[in-house]
């Protein structure tokens, strides 16, 4: 028996952290992000926020963690994400040789590359695809395929947002309405990727999947709920309790309550909000857990890394600390064969 570390961590903005002549809080930020990511000692670590470039991911895996892991590259090139913050993977060494990334032409095959999206009550239509499509390692483990979904869905409608909402009248009635308009199409986003899980399920029996990352409604989450909605990204993640062999559990599940949350927002939509968070999640198959596969995840497996975050920001500013969120990982027993 074995066991392999799973973590997921958005690291704020990390392109900012590699060029060439970093400020002196740059470099302490620097030198905190590499220290933390060497206290979790993940196997397997998803990056949330991460460089753009294949060359930026390879030197912050070469040169700043000294090449202990290695970054999971596409065989063609291809990732499919906009923007300036990308997701990748970074494996131990000893698990590079068995880890890919699935082509995104892969995953449009048994999804759709983009879809027809209508606002509540309008039979207009408009198109909307991934901004930052789903990257997916695939690890071979001894004969075993395990898939890792890695995620970041977040409401690209947040310039001006608070300003917006303290004002009022016109200008808030302006917010709510693209506020709303961002949240059902990151809802389709989180239904295309139940799509891509559900043709696993045609495929194998008992597949192995993780899916982690940020997952981020946006200000106003109970609000908009209350108001306008009745869904929230993670319950469409999650799936459907009465397809209850698809349904993803949650790592942090048993996690104590208090010590359930990843960032510590406060919310100008709704000010009396808690501002403690869960944003950033890892979920999986029923099949890890029922002992029937290679992999088991065990109770009380999870956990959100407060300890080692805190501890290597303690002694930092503001502008040195790693992240505005905390890591969090999972544990597996693996067995070989």
């Amino acid at each position: 028996m074995g066991a392999i570390k799973i973590t997921s961590w958005n690291v704020e903005h990390l392109e900012r952290l590699l060029k060439e002549n970093p400020t002196a809080a740059e470099q302490a930020r620097r030198e905190a992000v590499v220290s933390e990511i060497e206290a979790i000692d993940p196997d397997i670590l998803c990056l949330i926020e991460g460089p753009r470039e294949e060359e930026s991911i390879e030197s912050f895996a070469n040169d700043l963690l000294g090449g202990r892991w290695k970054a999971v590259k596409a065989a063609d090139g291809q990732y499919g994400m906009s923007g300036s913050q990308w997701i990748w993977f970074l494996v131990r060494e000893n698990l590079a040789e068995m880890a890919s990334l699935l082509p995104v032409e892969t995953w449009d095959a048994f999804t759709n590359p983009s879809w027809d999206v209508h606002f509540w009550g309008e039979f207009d239509q408009v198109r909307h695809r991934h901004y930052r499509h789903p990257q997916v390692l695939v690890l071979d483990w001894h004969g075993f395929r395990v898939e890792f979904i890695g995620l970041h869905l977040k409401s690209k409608f947040v310039n001006r947002g608070e300003s917006m909402w303290n004002a009022g009248g016109a200008e808030r009635d302006e917010f709510i309405r693209n506020a709303l308009k961002a949240r059902v199409k990151m809802t389709t986003e989180a239904a295309n990727v139940r799509q891509y899980i559900e043709a696993k399920f045609q495929q194998v029996e008992k597949p192995a999947i993780f899916v982690m990352g940020d997952l981020n409604d946006g200000p106003g989450k109970e609000y908009f709920e209350q108001l306008y909605l009745f869904f929230d990204l993670i319950s469409n993640i999650q799936g459907d309790i009465f397809a209850a062999n698809q349904y993803l559990n949650h790592a942090l599940f048993d996690f104590p309550g208090h010590l359930r949350w990843t960032v510590d927002f406060k919310d100008f939509v709704d000010p009396d909000r808690p501002t403690h968070i869960l944003l950033d999640h890892i979920l999986f198959t029923q099949g890890l857990v029922d002992d029937s596969l290679p992999w088991r995840i065990d109770a009380q497996a999870g956990l959100v890394e407060h300890e080692i975050h805190d501890l290597i920001n303690a002694p930092l500013n503001k502008k040195e600390k790693t992240s505005d969120h905390k890591p969090v990982s999972v544990r597996v027993v693996t067995r070989e064969g």
